[in-house]
């Protein structure tokens, strides 16, 4: 589902923990004049602190009737809970940038929590608008927002397949006899770290992505059909996520030198540690335009793409928190081919900045910059041997930044 209404009501009414560690949620309380502070990694962690014997952890000298101030800072959008008066079963709960003030008694405290809990099971319009809020403000949303999310590591996965296709780069030219079959795998890691803004601290993430692809290339050069299967697994500061996409793609060849592309995918994210999770819908049409000379290439790469979460519906609840954007992924790249050769296979290196504007709803990053380097092989498109391609990268967005690593074959 969209959010998981279970996790996202454990992890708000637990803002009571007393760990030390950096992690992904921190809190402040205050009970008596005494202070307590801390920070966890996962909703799970958080649910765990929910009961009384936990706050006693934190606050020794609480007796189930104290009075109780705290700010949750749950993934930089700050979550007010209390039990503002001594004795009162009463609990209080707002989202003072959501416009969200309520309060919940019931006969104990105990029964006041499980009011908040039930609420937000029932208030579907509040999670919508917290997702969607989520992704503005937090440097680790899985759906959106930040270079490890779902939506814009889905950008650049499919322009790189739009623009370059099953060849790895962009200097090959052969045309093969016959249709043939070609198979590709990879592996990809990233390291992002956001600033410091709004209600978020710094934070770090990494994301690791492994592309499998299957490609179907007609008898004309470049032009192909290629179906897409990337997974990923993210992590950050203890907090996994999951991720997977099925994406279809089709290159055709307008003039030798150009080629138009046009793809549709369906992809899904589950972060039960960072209680968020999405499927989503896209479709991209690109274009590649290439300058060739004697031992170089210059490439031109536009597309235009729509990204949006889908409506789910689980335990007969509906949830569609709004999330859409179109994409703007434009680029240049300079291929050249290298005295070095990997066995008797020449090697060609390619260097290119590539700039992403994103429109629609407000995101941590709306635009980034990629700069990177790739370095690999350039075989015949005939050919029966794999071709290999090794890159790093660099990338600058709006309120973060990270490098990447990456490797690809196709056989």
């Amino acid at each position: 589902m969209l959010i998981s209404t279970r996790l996202i009501c454990c992890g708000i009414c637990s803002a009571w923990l007393a760990s030390s560690h950096a992690g992904n949620f921190d809190f402040s309380a205050t009970m008596n004049g005494q202070v307590g502070q801390g920070s966890f990694d996962t909703a799970e962690e958080a649910a765990n602190t929910y009961y009384e014997d936990k706050l006693k952890t934190i606050f020794p000298t609480y007796s189930g009737i104290e009075a109780i101030n705290s700010v949750l800072n749950f993934r930089g959008m700050p979550i007010q809970l209390a039990f503002p008066q001594q004795g009162s079963t009463q609990l209080t709960f707002q989202i003072p940038i959501l416009e969200i003030n309520e309060s919940f008694t019931g006969a104990t405290r105990n029964d006041s929590r499980d009011l908040l809990k039930e609420y937000l099971k029932n208030r579907t319009d509040l999670l919508e608008k917290m997702a969607r809020h989520l992704v503005a403000v937090s440097p680790v949303d899985p759906i959106a927002g930040n270079p490890n999310s779902l939506m814009s590591r889905a950008v650049s996965n499919d322009a790189k397949v739009l623009w370059l296709g099953a060849r790895s780069n962009t200097s090959t030219v052969a045309t093969s006899r016959d249709g043939s079959h070609r198979f590709g795998i990879g592996a990809n890691y990233k390291h992002m770290k956001s600033d410091a803004v709004g209600g978020a601290k710094e934070m770090e993430s990494d994301s690791y992505n492994f592309p499998l692809s299957y490609s179907y290339q007609f008898p004309e050069a470049n032009h192909e059909l290629i179906v897409d299967v990337p997974l990923g697994y993210t992590s950050s500061d203890g907090a996994k996520g999951y991720d997977g996409s099925l994406g279809v793609f089709y290159r055709r060849p307008i003039f030798e030198n150009w080629v138009v592309s046009i793809t549709a995918a369906g992809r899904g994210t589950y972060s039960r540690d960072l209680a968020g999770a999405a499927a989503m819908g896209s479709g991209a049409i690109a274009s590649s335009y290439v300058w060739r000379g004697d031992a170089y290439s210059i490439t031109l790469g536009n597309m235009l793409g729509y990204y949006k979460a889908l409506r789910l519906t689980v335990d007969g609840k509906s949830f569609d928190p709004g999330i859409a954007n179109t994409v703007f992924h434009n680029g240049l790249l300079y291929a050249r081919e290298s005295p070095w050769k990997m066995g008797a296979d020449p090697l060609t290196w390619e260097a290119y900045i590539v700039d992403s504007r994103y429109s629609g709803t407000d995101l941590f990053n709306n635009y980034q910059t990629e700069v990177g380097f790739t370095l690999g092989t350039l075989r015949a498109a005939h050919s029966k041997d794999a071709d290999l391609r090794f890159g790093l990268s660099f990338t600058k967005g709006e309120n973060a930044q990270g490098w990447q690593a990456n490797f690809g074959a196709w056989f």
